[in-house]
């Protein structure tokens, strides 16, 4: 059952980084929104791709696609809160990866929410799932 997955913490991480919520970034709730944080887990990953010298249209020879994401939620992030999004590898397999992601208000010293995404990698013009090339598995 989906409401009682657990998304394990992250023990070593491959990258870190932090974002502030920006006001966009509330909603109605005044606090930061779903689909905001799903655009910020998205920024941290481009960030974690760029640091290593790739894209998420080029990891050494073909780009990813998110295949599914699954969010705990523990607590509510506000405007101007500094956010410290921390990326670990989980299950890695021969065309795809997990990246688990963890984020921190450590101002607050409050974790804000847990997050995994299943990445396959993806020959666009082949338009088929592809290996994970061997350059980026040395990453992971």
């Amino acid at each position: 059952m989906i409401s009682n997955f657990k998304i394990p913490s992250i023990d070593t991480p491959i990258f870190s980084t932090t974002i502030e919520v920006r006001i966009q970034n509330i909603n109605y709730g005044n606090h930061l929104g779903h689909d905001s944080l799903v655009s910020l887990l998205h920024e941290a990953r481009v960030r974690f791709f760029r640091k290593i010298g790739y894209t998420e249209l080029d990891i050494g020879g073909c780009g990813v696609m998110m295949k599914s994401l699954l969010i705990n939620y523990m607590n509510q992030a506000f405007y101007s809160d500094q956010l410290s999004i921390s990326l670990g590898v989980g299950e890695v397999s021969k065309v795809s990866f997990e990246l688990v992601y963890q984020v921190m208000n450590h101002e607050k010293n409050k974790e804000i929410a847990r997050a995994i995404t299943l990445m396959v990698c993806y020959d666009a013009r082949e338009n088929k799932v592809v290996k994970i090339p061997q350059v980026f598995l040395s990453y992971l």
